[in-house]
């Protein structure tokens, strides 16, 4: 049982985030070789990985030469990363293979976004796949927008069913969404200019569940254009054994929530020197502090001590100034933190059933 207070959160993050802040950003300095490269991290799916890869093979090979994919072998202890590597002999002015011990989703795209040669990046889980490639990078040729959206495709492998998710903008327009960070941003839908995300290396929370959720908010630092087009390109697969959706360790998941909210507060804070406009910098506060609003509820299952300490440092850091409190968090005000815990529990099990 956790018996720390207010107080030892404080000095934690105070020192945490001045140790890391003291760090300055690194730039790779990389030479843009391709028009766009696709990071595919691998571990444990040799179930999967044909699918995802033969996906990425083009009929028009001069297209295909304009391609990057960079596999990222996280340590995976079945046969997926000897069947990526067969691609990587088949077509080696293409793929390439990057083996790596275990560090979890996030370290494998740390990895590809630092070694990525692509004018574009697009991240791609090996249990998906993608379609109309071949249409994406004739469209990327003459391109120079930021971020690129693409309609993509929910794919649910228990109701046998497909749910085609629009873009958050009008297909052909070029401004930034204005519900960025809260509508259909997620990285299935969408195409990144390599520049605006790699001065933000290493972006990605490491070990953890969640990690893609950063990119809700990071392409805005220096993205600044955007462009929708009217075709799916990625196909995401829902309800795989073992996807980090799926897995029911409840206290694991937890503490990947506030791990990711710590790296959001480490990246927010190597941010602050330089002097984004007013408007985007209270666009990225407020979807931090929405995040903060997710981390809040599942801290409920955490022993009680711990939720209670962790839950007040994030109502005085985030909650009690956000506008849209949730019926939770809400009720978290009105009650003795010990009847509130309590009871809140009770409702999930009522709910679980």
């Amino acid at each position: 049982m956790c018996e720390c207070t207010s107080l030892d959160f404080a000095n934690y993050w105070s020192k945490r985030i001045k140790n890391l802040v003291s760090r300055k950003f690194p730039f790779p300095v990389i030479i843009m070789q391709k028009l766009l490269t696709i990071v595919v991290p691998v571990f444990k799916v040799e179930k999967y990985i044909d699918k995802c890869l033969g996906s990425l093979v083009l009929d028009d090979r001069a297209l295909m030469e304009q391609l990057e994919v960079i596999i990222v072998n996280d340590g995976t202890p079945d046969c997926s990363a000897e069947m990526s590597r067969e691609y990587v002999k088949r077509y080696p002015g293409t793929f390439r293979q990057i083996d790596k011990e275990n560090g979890g989703h996030g370290s494998a795209w740390n990895v590809g976004l630092k070694e990525a040669t692509g004018k574009y990046l697009k991240f791609l889980d090996a249990d998906d796949w993608l379609s109309n490639l071949d249409r994406l990078l004739q469209d990327l040729v003459g391109c120079d927008a930021d971020i690129i959206f693409n309609p993509f495709n929910n794919v649910d492998s228990f109701e046998n069913s497909i749910e085609t998710v629009d873009t958050p903008i009008p297909c052909g327009t070029t401004n930034l969404p204005d519900q960025w960070g809260v509508n259909n941003v997620n990285f299935w839908g969408v195409t990144y200019k390599t520049n605006i995300l790699r001065p933000l290396y290493p972006l990605f929370a490491e070990g953890v569940f969640f990690d893609d959720y950063i990119l809700t908010w990071a392409p805005l630092v220096y993205g600044r254009t955007s462009i929708a087009f009217d075709y799916v390109v990625y196909n995401y697969l829902i309800g795989r054994p073992g996807q980090s959706m799926a897995v029911p360790k409840q206290r694991h998941v937890a503490i990947s929530y506030v791990k990711c909210l710590e790296n959001y507060e480490v990246i927010r804070a190597r941010i602050d020197s330089l002097q984004l406009p007013y408007e985007i910098m209270k666009q990225i506060d407020f979807i931090i502090s929405g995040y903060a609003s997710i981390v809040f509820a599942h801290m409920l299952f955490l022993p009680c001590s711990e939720a209670k300490v962790r839950m007040k440092d994030l109502w005085i850091r985030y909650i009690s100034a956000y506008p849209y409190k949730s019926k939770l968090e809400k009720r978290y005000q009105m009650m003795p933190f010990a009847i509130f815990y309590a009871v809140e529990l009770f409702r999930m099990k009522v709910l679980l059933r």
